[in-house]
């Protein structure tokens, strides 16, 4: 087998191999990913206290109107999809 197919197979030694870079730009990723979930959640809090789990809706089943919905929906669809990434 060629250097050429086994690179292309996976079979080459270096297939494996991880560099430094390789890491340093992976932390990086880390912790620009961090960074958008902790802007989501102070997003969250910044409405009412409002975090993950609290009711959008009012005792009589009317959306809530002392927060914007919209920015919490998408703050909570956010939290979730990174934090997805992040345990991947």
């Amino acid at each position: 087998m060629s250097d050429e197919e086994a690179r292309q197979s996976g079979g080459s030694s270096q297939a494996g191999a991880v560099t430094v870079s390789d890491v340093q730009e992976l932390m990086r990723r880390k912790e620009e990913i961090e960074a958008q979930i902790k802007a989501n959640y102070d997003m969250l809090e910044s409405q009412k206290g409002i975090g993950m789990n609290e009711p959008l809706v009012d005792c009589e089943g009317y959306p809530r109107s002392d927060v914007d919905l919209y920015q919490v929906r998408t703050a909570r669809h956010n939290i979730i999809c990174w934090s997805a990434v992040v345990l991947t």
